[in-house]
């Protein structure tokens, strides 16, 4: 059966979006505005998350929807729009991580084990928390270097593929589960002290 809305992870082709996204490609200010507030919640949370600043995320907000605007030009209108937005958003937030330079180069190949890799199932991370232990992991992700708390939010707040993790941070694909790993290893570390033994 044909779909006329988004599934939870907006998998599917944009259909009802369409022409919506013609007008906003044809210079349309009111479509523009739609698209705005269609998405504008989704942005900002995944700017918020991978910036860790609430304040910077609104800021980048706009910035990223500018891109977008720019960017629609070259949309594909047979791929689903919300990852394809998400990954414009993700690629505008590592610049500007980059330039913060707040963990020097933050995905450094040499700084990459590429053994003991788990496989690439998606692990879910979120899906059994309460709110309690949802507002703990968001404090401990906060609290990971950028260059393993990017990876994590882009796999399971944007979720992304790991193709398209890969080419957001431009690193390898096979780099990318090694990110994943090591960084909910980080969080499992940080939020269960006690699982790490005695020190």
């Amino acid at each position: 059966p044909a779909m006329t809305s988004q599934d939870p992870a907006g998998r599917e082709p944009a259909q009802d979006l369409v022409p919506l996204l013609r007008r906003v490609q044809l210079g349309d200010s009111e479509a523009f505005g739609a698209l705005y507030e269609r998405f504008r919640g989704d942005v900002v949370r995944l700017c918020a998350r991978l910036l860790a600043d609430p304040a910077e995320a609104e800021d980048a907000l706009s910035e990223v929807f500018l891109r977008v605007r720019e960017a629609l030009g070259s949309y594909d209108t047979a791929r689903a729009f919300r990852p394809w937005l998400l990954s414009v958003a993700a690629h505008h937030c590592i610049d500007r991580l980059r330039r913060r330079a707040l963990e020097g180069r933050l995905f450094r190949s040499a700084d990459l084990e590429t053994t003991g890799l788990a496989g690439e199932g998606t692990s879910p991370l979120l899906a059994t928390l309460g709110q309690e232990e949802r507002r703990s992991l968001s404090r401990a992700l906060d609290r990971l270097d950028a260059r393993y708390r990017a990876p994590l939010v882009l796999r399971y707040y944007a979720e992304l593929s790991y193709a398209e993790i890969a080419e957001a941070l431009a690193i390898e694909t096979g780099q990318v589960g090694v990110l994943l790993h090591r960084a909910k290893d980080r969080l499992r570390r940080d939020l269960l002290p006690s699982a790490g033994g005695g020190g």
